[in-house]
């Protein structure tokens, strides 16, 4: 039986950066990458972005070919690893297993599927992966009227980049407004303003019943009744962690692998990381679980360190950031959660800063157009749990909200 001192499950950023902070950390050994993708790992945001619109056509990937012969990496790409013993070390790929002294979960999140009639139909799409962007753009290339289904982050991005590739683009949500997951009636409004202002018809409160078409979609179905014409659809309406391989492993899985600050799961040589791990927040001192670009390359450098045995381990105030017809918005900390909320400017204007309060702490911010010393300063406050108003009360003055 085959025998590597470290295998990595999925081939994301998270693996990649893995690598590459395990090896300058000093860790040793062979190393075993097993992805079920066809390609190298690579960056995730640009396929809703600039990849998906054309305007780059190059593969984001992470490293190179030469970085994993560099440094030491047996990569199997379309190898998906299908079940792990915990108690014997062993993963099973293909038709053999594997043995491990240290296994690193990084198997990521599929897209959530709707239970609607016709999701299966030809033009209906889903984007994860490098090959989904290239088959939503080829379609994009020859059709005239988009359906988006997902007022989110994958929603957002790829609705305001079909409609930048000229396409008649409906936007459908279930919500009461856009990113309403923030909870900021002003951001909701902006959006809202912007997406029309570039001619996105968006269709709040609404739930798709069906997608219909012969053999191919021809139209997208509402719950009212709303019927909208569409030659391809995006559903985007979240993702579901990769965990389906763990079971009999002994790994607990509570929306995805539950794992400690370190990464370590409930198995002894069992580590997780990114979109997969529900992981131990020492901040908010509770487990979150980020589906974002930043948290995924920080969880591969730190795990690195870890499996190293170098330190590491999640210490850090997360971040995120989505762009839309050319507006960049920022997240720092955690938005989920809290019971007091004040915000200055507006999209409109190009500069808007929200704060996000819970227990009279400041647990998270939001910020358009603010410069790099204002987001240092929101992540500084963060971490030293300064009062809920403490961002804007030092800000009062310098006249960087509104611009």
């Amino acid at each position: 039986m085959e025998k590597f001192e470290l295998v990595i499950a999925g081939g994301g950023l998270t693996a990649a950066r893995a690598i590459k902070s395990f090896r300058e950390a000093g860790g040793e050994g062979r190393l075993a990458l097993f992805s079920s993708e066809s390609v190298l790992p690579y960056h995730r945001p640009a396929l809703s972005k600039r990849y998906l619109r054309g305007e780059t056509t190059d593969a984001p990937f992470a490293e190179d070919e030469s970085f994993y012969r560099d440094h030491g990496v047996e990569v199997r790409l379309e190898t998906e690893v299908s079940s792990v013993d915990g108690a014997a070390r062993t993963v099973d790929i293909d038709i053999h297993s594997v043995r491990y002294d240290q296994l690193l979960v990084a198997t990521g999140a599929t897209p959530r599927r709707l239970e609607a009639p016709g999701a299966d139909l030809a033009g209906v799409f889903h984007l994860r992966t490098l090959h989904d962007s290239d088959r939503i753009r080829a379609a994009a290339a020859t059709a005239e009227r988009a359906v988006v289904v997902g007022g989110g982050f994958i929603g957002m991005e790829v609705a305001a980049s079909l409609r930048g590739l000229g396409l008649q683009v409906t936007l459908i949500h279930t919500g009461r407004g856009l990113f309403d997951q923030f909870r900021s009636p002003q951001l909701s409004r902006d959006l809202l303003e912007l997406y029309r202002g570039h001619g996105v018809d968006v269709r709040l409160d609404e739930e798709v019943a069906a997608f219909g078409g012969n053999n191919r979609l021809q139209y997208v179905g509402a719950m009212s009744g709303l019927c909208v014409e569409a030659d391809l659809a995006v559903v985007g309406v979240g993702v579901v962690p990769n965990t389906s391989f763990l079971a009999g492993s002994g790994v607990a899985i509570d929306n995805g692998v539950v794992v400690d600050e370190r990464f370590q799961s409930t198995v002894p040589g069992i580590y997780a990381a990114g979109d997969v791990a529900n992981f131990y927040d020492p901040l908010y001192g509770r487990r979150r679980r980020i589906e974002h670009w930043s948290n995924a390359n920080y969880h591969g450098t730190e795990a690195g360190k870890v499996l190293a045995g170098a330190g590491g381990g999640y210490d850090a105030v997360s971040s995120f950031f989505s762009e839309i017809f050319g507006t960049t918005i920022k997240v720092f900390g955690d938005v989920s959660r809290f019971d007091e909320q004040s915000s200055e400017g507006s999209l409109r204007s190009g500069r808007l800063l929200t704060s996000y309060g819970h227990d009279g702490r400041l647990v998270g911010a939001l910020t358009v157009g603010q410069s790099s010393e204002v987001e240092t300063l929101a992540g500084d406050l963060i971490r030293e749990e300064a009062p809920t108003r403490a961002l804007h009360d030092d800000l009062i003055g310098q006249a960087v909200t509104t611009g």
